[in-house]
């Protein structure tokens, strides 16, 4: 594609809105993609050896204090042990980031390596051949789980390592092991299964109708179930132009789960569930209260819903996975990828930082967790041991990898598709619709958003 329709492609984009990630620009950051051409020779010039064989590289990303002061330091140890190089920190807020990302990419004038929202990176990808193939560098990506870096969310494009993973971020189940001993069940079990998590619910309620398998609103049961039941059975719920592909029969015996949770008192009545909205499900008097065996959450939030009943113990849950399953459906994914661009002019140095960055021992217990749970298993492990990842956080990652599966497609992961799927599962969680009535609706709705 010739950097002109990219550069009207990209600008169209832009002015869209579709780039995930981005936010509404600030003024700060309009104004830097502004002014970006206009230091576009200067940009050039840092990226190239001075006559004394020196390097200069420049590296962008996002983040907060605590990653910026973990990133710099990374950056301090590099130059320290190689005095001939240089390495430009630009971190920045997530504000208009890909924007002006965007406008560099298109001019050449973008930093050598860069941070990159995975979601935005097909984007980028598809306009123009922007960044190095990380496989043909001198990383060592030894230590990275191989499924996992063969994801393309995870920067994998048609066997093109084109960024690499920062973190692991998933679905998990959070198990309070003292009630679960308590109730006599056992979520960790290898081969768990769907109707498991039923029979488990039933065991529970026997013995004490006030307690509940699961601390799960409308949102939980339509992000950790409904996609992962649906992807299960047939797939994404879109194809990548926009075209439904799921069906009303694959809906229907999903639904028919739905309607199952409810019955069997794997979730709270919805009547209960609805005082508690979005991820406000760890201030639910229940959860605090002990009445929940387990939750439904993301690792991201799994600390977080410790700290709201600290006094128990707590595990990783198995992931169900059923017969015969299209898609794993519990899609694990990086939070970020680094990249090297195209553009950079001593590729050799930017690798060989990027190995630093992510296989140094220094490096690995400076960076620690900052962005999310660490790529790599010696990193992890650094983690653990320092107390920066909980051994349950550090479990949950290891089985989400494992279980894997396809992130949700972009039109129903949309606003207007996730209030279909919420409104749905209320209803039949109230019985208001049967799981029948439920998939018509859902098809016949999600007909209208296709592209």
């Amino acid at each position: 594609m010739k950097k002109k329709t990219i550069s009207v492609i990209l600008a169209a984009m832009m002015a869209a809105g579709m780039l995930a990630g981005c936010g509404s620009s600030s003024s700060s950051d309009s104004a830097d993609a502004q002014t970006t051409e206009a230091s576009a020779a200067a940009s050039s010039a840092s990226t190239s050896q001075d006559a004394s064989g020196d390097v200069t590289l420049r590296f962008a990303w996002w983040g907060g204090d605590e990653r910026n002061e973990a990133t710099q330091a990374v950056i301090d140890q590099y130059e320290k042990a190689h005095p001939g190089v240089t390495i430009e920190a630009e971190p920045g807020s997530n504000d208009g980031y890909h924007d002006k990302l965007a406008t560099q990419l298109a001019s050449g004038t973008a930093p050598d390596i860069v941070q990159i929202d995975p979601e935005t990176m097909p984007t980028f990808v598809d306009a123009g051949d922007y960044f190095v193939d990380l496989n043909t560098t001198s990383i060592d990506l030894s230590d990275f789980d191989a499924d996992y870096l063969a994801l393309q969310i995870n920067g994998n494009y048609d066997g093109k390592q084109l960024g690499l993973p920062t973190g692991i971020a998933g679905p998990a189940i959070l198990v309070d092991k003292t009630l679960a001993d308590k109730f006599g069940i056992d979520m960790t079990k290898q081969d768990i299964t769907w109707e498991d998590w039923i029979d488990y619910a039933k065991k529970i309620q026997e013995q004490d109708p006030e307690s509940y398998l699961f601390c799960a609103n409308k949102e939980y049961i339509t992000n950790l179930f409904v996609f992962t039941m649906a992807k299960q059975y047939g797939g994404p719920l879109f194809d990548a132009d926009g075209k439904l592909l799921v069906t009303e029969d694959t809906l229907t015996k999903v639904f028919e789960y739905v309607k199952e949770l409810y019955d069997s008192g794997a979730v709270a009545p919805a009547s209960y569930e609805a005082s508690y909205i979005g991820d406000d499900v760890q201030s639910d008097a229940n959860w605090i209260a002990g009445k929940y065996v387990a939750a439904p959450c993301y690792i991201s939030t799994m600390d977080v819903m410790v700290a709201a009943n600290p006094n128990d113990e707590y595990v990783a849950g198995t992931l169900p996975v059923m017969d015969g399953a299209k898609d794993g459906g519990f899609a694990s994914n990086t939070p970020q990828l680094l990249s090297i661009t195209n553009s950079c002019k001593n590729q050799d140095v930017a690798a060989d930082f990027l190995n630093y960055f992510f296989n140094d021992k220094t490096a690995q217990e400076t960076l620690g967790a900052t962005r999310s749970v660490p790529p790599t298993e010696s990193a992890r492990k650094i983690c653990e041991e320092d107390g920066k990842v909980s051994q349950v956080v550090s479990d949950a990652a290891d089985i989400a990898m494992a279980v894997g599966g396809t992130p949700n497609d972009k039109v129903s992961s949309s606003a207007e598709a996730k209030t279909i799927l919420f409104d749905t599962v209320e209803a039949v969680g109230y019985g208001q619709m049967t799981p029948e009535e439920a998939a018509a609706t859902v098809v016949d709705e999600f007909s209208g958003l296709q592209k």
